[in-house]
């Protein structure tokens, strides 16, 4: 592209002094871009926060993969344990090469936790509350349930023998109304077969300690107990219902799962993390993608400004063009300038946008200056993360719908007839 295209274009953007209506529509599509650039910037970023952060609370509380046995108890739970730490993955793409750089190219179990779920009823004397409860080795949990934050207690006073121990969740414990050190009856319906039928099995149990997630669900439905009580409650002698596998890295849990299911075969079934909440992500990826695509209508405001502004300034600039056709520059060329011109202003307004959403971006994450109610939401501010791909991704948007803007006014303006303008002015 010829030096003097950009010179005439740059030149028909700072020189606007004679043209005081046209430079305010050029200010106004450059701050319409920024704008516009700088709210798409700080809502993805805060959305792609609460994605991270319910991510992380998720595989937190929970394994990234899960091992169960059709149609029963895993019986010899230690020998698959052993076998399913033995399995390694090296990791590939782009990500697993810098990965591989740093020394971390392999995907390999953490922890392998084995755990025996039931349902069941606890009852205090203020309330009852439907439960989930499981049943898990304390040690070994710590390794596994990350984002548990103890609000009392410990997960290691489960080894209490009399009464047992449970650990309950913050909102569970609210609704039952007991604290650390009360008393709890578990009613589990897998009972045992007497003359007048089957009958619940009841146990008492004291609270030893109480955990928050942030995560409504599992607060308000979830308690452990340890691992022998509940394989006695259930009474499936050294058996387990579940083996839940920590990796070193979360991301390649769907790729490990499906090397661990053809390794274990039938009757086992596996799986992952991103399969046992797909719908929840596809929501949150759904609505990221809805408000990307709400936010990029104020950018689309701008580039109409745009087509504004280099329509008046075709108009304005008619006695130029037809002098610069006349000293030998081509359709092209003018239709260049135009262009230029336009997409000038777009990317002065992304450049200004980008600035401005990662500096409200970096005070947000540096100072929690907006305060979310913690009944509410699982985090007491904003969570935000920039991610280099969305800013990417939307500063090529707001490049591309300026370039689209000055098609129209370029091409009007490369169709000029120099003898016309010169002769009616």
């Amino acid at each position: 592209m010829k030096r003097f295209e950009w010179y005439v274009a740059f030149r028909y953007i700072v020189s606007g002094k004679r043209h005081r209506f046209t430079s305010f529509i050029s200010v106004m599509a450059v701050v319409g871009v920024a704008i516009g650039v700088m709210a798409l910037i700080v809502v993805i970023a805060v959305m792609a926060g609460f994605q991270k952060e319910l991510r992380d609370r998720l595989i937190g509380i929970n394994a990234h993969i899960m091992v169960q046995r059709l149609g029963g108890e895993i019986i010899n739970y230690q020998a698959l344990s052993r076998e399913i730490t033995k399995i390694h993955l090296k990791k590939g793409g782009f990500s697993g090469f810098w990965a591989r750089l740093r020394g971390e190219g392999e995907v390999e179990v953490k922890a392998v936790l084995p755990c025996v779920n039931l349902q069941g009823l606890l009852s205090s004397a203020q309330g009852q509350a439907g439960v989930v409860i499981r049943g898990v080795e304390p040690h070994e949990a710590k390794e596994v349930f990350t984002s548990l934050r103890m609000d009392g207690g410990s997960l290691s006073a489960l080894e209490k023998r009399s009464p047992p121990g449970i650990v309950l969740g913050k909102r569970l414990a609210a609704s039952l109304g007991v604290m650390i050190g009360d008393r709890v009856r578990l009613i589990v319906p897998q009972g045992r077969a007497t003359p007048f039928g089957l009958l619940p099995r009841i146990k008492t149990f004291q609270v030893v300690g109480i955990f928050e997630t942030g995560l409504y669900e599992f607060d308000a439905s979830l308690a452990f107990i340890s691992l022998s009580t509940a394989q006695q409650l259930l009474q499936i002698g050294q058996a387990v219902t579940m083996l839940e596998v920590r990796l070193n890295d979360p991301f390649y849990a769907t790729e490990f799962s499906k090397i661990l299911a053809a390794k274990l075969g039938f009757p086992y079934w596996v799986i992952d993390w991103r399969r046992m909440n797909a719908s929840l992500f596809s929501a949150l990826k759904l609505e990221k993608m809805a408000m990307f695509i709400i936010l990029t209508l104020i950018v689309l405001v701008a580039a109409f400004n745009i087509v504004a502004a280099l329509i008046m300034l075709v108009s304005e600039k008619r006695p130029d063009i037809a002098i610069l056709k006349s000293m030998g520059a081509c359709d092209r060329s003018i239709l260049r300038i135009f262009m230029l011109t336009g997409f000038l202003l777009g990317a002065t307004g992304m450049i200004l946008g980008v600035a401005g959403g990662l500096g409200i971006c970096f005070l947000l994450a540096r100072y929690p200056l907006i305060k979310l109610p913690t009944d509410v939401y699982f985090v007491d501010h904003l969570p935000v993360l920039v991610q280099p791909f969305d800013v990417t991704v939307i500063s090529v948007s707001a490049l591309i719908l300026a370039l689209l803007a000055t098609i129209y006014p370029a091409r009007q303006a490369a169709k000029l007839l120099p003898a016309e303008v010169l002769r009616y002015g």
